[in-house]
């Protein structure tokens, strides 16, 4: 059994216990000396040299001696009660003592007590974030330097406190344009693309033109329609992480999100068909773009991109793995760190999003890699039931 140490008020109430019962101790024994002595006085008190020089030869000395006999029983009745009375003041002394004296150690360790409870009280508000607590300055000298010292430091945290919201606000501020400027750049490069091959159909071949555009204005209302959502996401930060899950085929999400790559990449797909799952569907197509165009950075034009959808029990795996450089074993377990990049011109914010709304959406990521031999992100979703 663990027993904690005893605070300021145990120690006055001991060293009160053993300075008024010690002093009390010494004072009942200082009158009970007394009187002790003066009972043995008593007892052997004698005869006065007038009694004992007294020959019993006549009436008169008869007389004499009832007399001197008299006044000593006389004075020794008066010491009696003499004796009796002064045990009576002495108790009575010691009462009005141990009265006195517990008084006073209440008072003293009220105006002890207090001021701590005051103290104990603030700190209490300022260890749950309520730095704007002030105590009145009362007291002794000692608690009012006490409490003044409480007060310029409750004043100071609350200072601190609110230069930190500031920047808090400022640091989130940041975060989000980052973030924002970051998704904003993936979709606008199936845009970028889509106009580019109808820039070039036109220059060389204005009838091949008309057979791409209208793959090319569904591939942009596609994206901008992906722009409104995730404009729509960031309106609100706070709410980034809450998924708002629907049942879709996993696999035409994937199909219909990579067909602008399609193009300038070669992706291969192994992806198993029928299947649902219930996820954020704005959420899934960050996800999956932010992992393909990794890939795609990671990877030359002319190297396979493979994109596989298995079922494992009750479990969808989607799995995106390219063919480029890898990443090294030091960093592998860094990649979903917010702002952590090997890229020139990355801002190391895409794989955390990634990580972040995977498990909003109650999904688990992974990644394998080596130096030279590419990697491979695995996504685990759980399949909607029927």
């Amino acid at each position: 059994m663990k027993f904690s140490r005893p605070g300021i008020r145990t120690w006055i109430l001991l060293l009160y216990l053993v300075v008024s019962i010690g002093s009390l101790l010494l004072l009942n024994n200082v009158f009970q000396t007394n009187q002790q002595e003066i009972q043995e006085t008593m007892n052997k008190l004698e005869l006065s040299d007038d009694l004992r020089m007294v020959q019993l030869y006549s009436q008169a000395d008869s007389v004499k001696v009832r007399q001197i006999m008299k006044t000593y029983g006389e004075a020794k009745g008066v010491i009696k009660l003499s004796l009796s009375e002064s045990r009576f003041y002495v108790a009575l002394t010691l009462f009005i003592l141990i009265l006195a004296s517990s008084l006073i150690f209440i008072v003293v360790l009220t105006r002890i007590s207090k001021p701590l409870r005051e103290l104990k009280n603030a700190t209490d508000q300022i260890r749950l974030g309520n730095f704007s607590v002030h105590i009145p300055e009362t007291g002794i000298h000692e608690m009012k330097q006490l409490k003044n010292s409480f007060n310029v430091m409750s004043r100071e945290l609350e200072s601190v406190q609110k230069r930190l919201l500031v920047a808090e606000k400022e640091m989130i501020w940041k975060d989000l344009s980052r973030i924002l400027a970051h998704e904003i750049k993936n979709p606008l490069t199936p845009i970028q693309l889509a106009v580019q091959r109808l820039e070039e159909r036109l220059a060389t071949d204005p009838d091949a033109a008309m057979q791409i555009l209208g793959d090319s204005l569904d591939i942009i209302k596609q994206e901008i329609e992906n722009l409104r959502l995730l404009a729509q996401d960031f309106s609100n930060f706070a709410k980034i992480s809450k998924a708002q899950k629907e049942v879709f085929d996993p696999a035409l999400s994937i199909t219909e999100l990579c067909r602008s790559y399609t193009q300038d990449y070669q992706i291969e797909f192994d992806l198993l068909s029928d299947q649902k799952i219930s996820f954020d569907k704005t959420h899934f197509y960050q996800i999956i773009t932010n992992i393909l165009q990794n890939a795609m950075d990671a990877s030359d034009a002319k190297q396979p991109i493979r994109i596989g959808l298995s079922r494992d029990k009750n479990y969808l795996v989607i799995s995106i793995k390219d063919s480029g450089q890898g990443i090294d074993s030091e960093d592998l377990h860094r990649i979903f760190e917010p702002y952590f990049s090997r890229k020139s011109k990355g801002t190391g914010l895409g794989l955390a999003l990634v990580k972040k709304l995977c498990e909003a959406n109650s999904a688990i990521i992974r990644v394998k890699s080596k130096p030279g031999e590419g990697s491979e992100f695995t996504i685990i979703i759980e399949a909607a039931t029927n």
